[in-house]
């Protein structure tokens, strides 16, 4: 107790002095101070930092190279061996640990039968102090979001999220089933590398695996100069091409979005391994986001994310596919108002559509927001309007979190890297996954049912229309056009 609230004063008193400062630019300096604080203090504010770190906004204005290194390279603490596995079941184990992450620190061994192997163990701090750090955790966001605004980092939504991935990361029965899901999908697929886990050997919180060798993406980003890129580094350790490897990742998440059960939920730097011949290993399966409400819808939106970043005129299709893909519920009441050809969804879209084009091409607007990787942003511009009041589905809402977290990074990557346009990644990702799924078949699971009646949906009608009356006079004229004609 008392050793956060000396973490929380200290902390209050270097914000306060910040915001005394005489400068225009207080919250790259909130971010910068919350970051190193966190650092130093490990354990849970580690794994918050990825969390924060996984959107390139946090960094944005100050961040480098070196910071990437929260991703694989966190303060380690002694642990004592033998109180968790069976020292009698291994040749030999390494005295120190290989790796440590937030929440685990990573001893390298051999089995009797001759595998090398990773040990994965909870760190004992997270065990303890577990409770504590997360009420302390959870005031100082609080502070936080007095600090800066909600539009730059919701620290407040960030714990949310953090709050659900810490329950996660600390069941390790339950990751090494998610991990033995990724093992058979994979198995017969040699360029995504998914390491084998000795369940017998496994426990609450020790994971024992095969240990595969090779840098990760947040390893090759923190060694990254001036004078020495990301591509040189990863080409002179692995001979493989690292943007391959990113549109692989990339490729690989929308496609099991759009075809199979699980989504790999934790695609930050640190757990995507860049090995020989293009190919990749992901570890760390303690966050999976389960699939979206429909598969069917979830193609239909990337496709249409495709075609705008490949020069087409498909904004309104975006807005209708994004709607029907996230709130599946709202689509399909507004679908039940229809006016001469067109129905609720549709002229909505259509006056969005007209409203962000307002004098330029709508299209190159969104496409550059999503080039810049903030699909969370782009997704609050095309929905959150006064026309759509718009809650996401937990499910639905983790798959966007885990999206984000892979764009987020490739963002970084392509300003460290440069000459790389990133919309370029993005829409080789998605060709990736579109040619994939259409040769494994898209599931048609299209939701066909919802908890609005024709009396709610009607009343949903009324409440836009005199909601867009009240705030947004542009669209309430171009939606008026459709409905009184």
């Amino acid at each position: 107790m008392m050793r956060n609230a000396r973490r929380y004063a200290k902390l209050v008193l270097k914000l306060v002095r910040i915001k005394l400062l005489r400068t225009t630019k207080k919250d790259q300096e909130y971010r910068r101070t919350i970051f190193e604080s966190f650092r130093e203090w490990g354990g849970v504010y580690i794994k918050f930092l990825q969390v924060l770190g996984s959107s390139s906004k946090f960094l944005e204005g100050w961040g480098g190279p070196r910071e990437m290194r929260i991703f694989t390279q966190a303060p380690r603490e002694p642990i004592n061996l033998s109180e968790y596995v069976n020292l009698r079941n291994f040749a030999d184990v390494s005295d120190e640990s290989v790796a440590a992450g937030s929440f685990a620190q990573v001893y390298r061994g051999h089995l009797l039968t001759g595998e090398d192997v990773a040990i994965k163990i909870l760190r004992p701090s997270i065990q303890k102090n577990l409770k504590a750090d997360l009420r302390a955790l959870k005031r100082m966001c609080w502070l936080f979001s007095k600090f800066l605004p909600k539009s730059l980092v919701d620290y407040n939504d960030a714990y949310n999220t953090y709050s659900k991935i810490l329950i996660q990361e600390t069941d390790y029965r339950k990751e090494v089933e998610n991990q033995k899901y990724f093992i058979e999908l994979y198995r017969d697929y040699p360029w995504v590398v998914i390491p084998k886990v000795y369940e017998q050997m496994s426990s609450n919180c020790v994971i024992v695996q095969d240990f595969i060798e090779g840098m990760t993406l947040a390893d090759a980003m923190s060694m990254a100069t001036r004078d020495r890129s990301v591509v040189e580094i990863v080409k002179e350790a692995t001979g493989s091409d690292v943007w391959e490897q990113v549109i692989l990742a990339g490729g690989e998440a929308l496609y099991t979005a759009m075809c199979a059960d699980y989504v790999y939920g934790d695609p930050h730097p640190g757990n995507v391994v860049l090995l020989s011949e293009n190919r990749i290993g992901l570890i760390d399966f303690g966050i999976i986001a389960r699939k979206p409400t429909s598969h069917e819808a979830y193609y239909d939106w990337v496709k249409a994310y495709y075609d705008i970043l490949r020069g087409k005129d498909k904004l309104k299709e975006l807005l209708e596919t994004t709607v029907t893909c996230f709130c599946p519920d709202l689509a399909l009441a507004m679908r039940k108002c229809s006016f001469e050809n067109e129905n609720l969804l549709e002229i909505l879209t259509s006056a969005i559509a007209q409203k962000l084009g307002d004098g330029a091409s709508g299209d190159a607007r969104c496409a550059q927001a999503f080039q810049d990787g903030h699909l969370m942003e782009v997704f609050i511009q095309l929905v959150d309007t006064r026309a759509l009041s718009v809650k996401i589905d937990e499910v639905n809402f983790e798959l966007l979190k885990a999206m984000q977290a892979f764009l987020g990074a490739v963002t970084i990557l392509d300003n460290r890297g440069g000459n790389h346009d990133f919309s370029e990644i993005m829409e080789r990702s998605m060709e990736y996954a579109l040619i994939n799924a259409q040769k494994t078949g898209v599931p048609h699971d299209s939701v066909r049912t919802s908890r609005y009646g024709m009396t709610e949906s009607y009343e949903l009608l009324v409440n836009t229309v005199s909601s867009l009356a009240d705030n947004d006079e542009y669209l309430f004229n171009l939606v008026r056009e459709k409905i009184f004609a």
